[in-house]
């Protein structure tokens, strides 16, 4: 089942960026959903993932209104990304007397994208 949202999800995220998704209806065909369904999944992927989708009704498709990547899947880190890594309890002290507001930063690329790098 995974499998299946992360196909959707790269879909969703090559179609978005060669900006050929067409008006939500065509959309939600080309993804196999209904309308309501792809509604549902934009909701989702703009309010809980925060990605910058927006539809121009000129153009009849859905865009990223900023440059970026999404990523899926695992990557292995080199010997130097993993001495960069620190974490425990060093910050512990820093933490306590912080407080965070919900921000989350995505970039968008499709697997292909990634893929290709490797």
């Amino acid at each position: 089942m995974l499998w299946k949202y992360t196909e959707r999800l790269s879909q969703i995220n090559f179609l978005i960026k060669q900006k050929a998704t067409g008006c939500p209806k065509e959309f939600a065909k080309k993804l196999g959903i209904t309308e309501r369904a792809w509604y549902k999944w934009r909701d989702s992927l703009v309010n809980d993932l925060g990605l910058p989708i927006e539809y121009c009704p000129i153009n009849r498709t859905y865009f990223y209104k900023e440059e970026g990547t999404f990523e899926m899947g695992f990557r292995k880190l080199s010997d130097t990304q993993k001495s960069n890594i620190s974490g425990g309890n060093i910050f512990s002290n820093f933490f306590a007397h912080c407080t965070f507001s919900s921000v989350s930063h995505f970039s968008f690329a499709s697997p292909y994208d990634i893929v290709r790098r490797y």
